[in-house]
């Protein structure tokens, strides 16, 4: 009985997470392969995603490093090293390999060309964002491979690539590099491209094993010993590429233990002892690293701070030294400006509601104001506008396109002009009549004026003297 409830779960479990059966092995290849090149529109992409990541990181602005972050062509190469390792391709993988070191390579020129010549350069919290990976980082990159490689890889496509290209955010910490590069800051730098060195192994990383959880035929050589050296080759970058990675999360491992540690000995006790904190950080440097509490309350004399230093000590963590910066503002300060920060934040938040409100009501009276306009009042007002107009007829047509298969219907206004009666002088004397010379442009004018007052896209004006 036991054995058929077991049974019945591996089959439920195996029908809902089963993805072998809708992969589209020929085309994921062809399409990661095809894409992995970087030349034409593929370098033009990685320019200007260069430059806007770097905008958007000297300017803090979240929309245009997303807008970089959706356009930059680095995925593919990225994938395609976990593919090649996967299937044994060695020609996929000299490609992605070549490729992608070209990308890197440019994005770090654009971006450390832009921040050297850009007036602004002060670093923002979206370049500080970038310059710490934590194991959360580690995690985006491996799901978000393991999302864009089954996306990939499915015979109907989906729209997963722009989100995981998103969530993985490969061209943010490349130019975070450059920035670094550009201004001599190596923290910069160094953790910029560290960031992203973990991304693309995991991405690659992941594409690697979700290929073999798909069974992709891997590639033979009809030399034998080709395919061995082949064989051998992609262990080899595979051990490359795992390696680092192993590396990677054991650090960051560690540093999510020390400022886990560093709360429970010094930040929790200091909190209990009423002063309000206002954040803490830790800062590395070559033999020291200095644990920065800004509080506000109770004076602190030394006495605690050499009980935090010796508690550390005695904790595996001797390098650490506390630093404590007590604000010159008493905690009923802090939350008064809290407070009038939400209050503020608050009204802002209604008055844009009620813009917005005005917005839709100015809208909904242009929509009435263009529903009420009738041919009639049009047909008068554009003889006060051109006194030359003997008489004015608009009424819809249906055009037909060239291959019959296109039908569209267009506003037709049908201009009659006055001109000068021949048999009456005198009564055409003080009368206003066209110009022939100036039709064309009058009927231009009426074009643009009728599409305007009917929200029309077709219109179309023809005259008659």
């Amino acid at each position: 009985m036991l054995f058929m409830i077991f049974d019945s779960i591996k089959r439920v479990l195996g029908s809902v997470f089963n993805i072998i059966h809708e992969t589209d092995e020929p085309g994921t290849i062809r399409e990661i392969y095809d894409k992995i090149p970087v030349r034409g529109n593929n370098t033009w992409m990685l320019i200007c995603s260069a430059m806007l990541a770097s905008i958007g990181l000297d300017t803090g602005s979240g929309a245009v490093i997303i807008g970089a972050m959706l356009i930059s062509p680095l995925m593919s190469p990225i994938l395609g090293l976990g593919l090649a390792v996967g299937i044994n391709d060695r020609e996929m993988l000299w490609a992605s390999v070549k490729n992608l070191s070209i990308a890197a390579a440019a994005g770090l020129i654009v971006s450390t060309f832009y921040f050297m010549i850009t007036p602004l350069g002060e670093p923002t919290n979206e370049l500080l964002a970038r310059t710490k990976p934590t194991l959360l980082d580690v995690m985006v990159a491996f799901f978000g491979g393991v999302a864009g490689i089954v996306s990939i890889s499915r015979s109907d496509k989906s729209n997963a690539i722009p989100g995981v290209a998103i969530a993985t955010a490969l061209m943010p910490p490349l130019c975070t590099a450059g920035y670094g590069l550009a201004l001599g800051r190596f923290d910069f730098f160094f953790g910029g491209f560290y960031l992203f060195f973990i991304n693309a192994v995991f991405i690659s990383l992941a594409t690697f094993l979700i290929v073999k959880y798909l069974k992709f035929d891997t590639k033979h050589y009809v030399d034998k010993f080709t395919e061995r050296r082949v064989a051998r080759i992609m262990a080899l970058v595979l051990f490359i590429v795992v390696s680092p990675s192993a590396y990677f999360l054991y650090n960051i491992y560690q540093s999510v233990q020390t400022k886990k540690k560093i709360e429970n000995l010094v930040v929790r006790d200091f909190a209990n002892r009423n002063n309000e904190i206002i954040k803490w950080e830790v800062t590395d440097t070559d033999t020291l690293s200095t644990i920065k509490i800004y509080s506000v309350g109770n004076p602190v004399n030394d006495t605690l701070i050499a009980h935090y230093n010796t508690l550390l000590a005695n904790n595996s963590l001797p390098k650490h030294q506390v630093k404590l910066v007590q604000l010159d503002v008493s905690a009923e300060d802090v939350r008064r400006m809290a407070s009038d920060l939400t209050n503020n934040l608050t009204q802002d938040f209604l008055r844009t509601i009620e813009i917005q409100k005005l917005q839709s009501q100015r809208a909904d009276s242009m929509m009435r104001l263009a529903n009420s306009y009738t041919p009639v009042s049009a047909s008068r007002e554009l003889k006060l506008i051109f006194p030359e107009i003997e008489k004015v007829e608009v009424g819809e047509i249906v055009s037909v396109a060239e291959n019959k298969a296109k039908l569209d219907t267009v506003m037709l206004v049908v201009i009659g002009w006055k001109k000068p009666q021949a048999a009456n002088p005198a009564k055409s004397k003080n009368a206003v009549f066209v110009d022939p010379a100036k039709i064309p442009e009058y009927e231009q004018r009426i074009k643009q004026y009728m599409a305007s007052r009917f929200r029309r896209d077709s219109v179309r004006v023809s005259s008659s003297l």
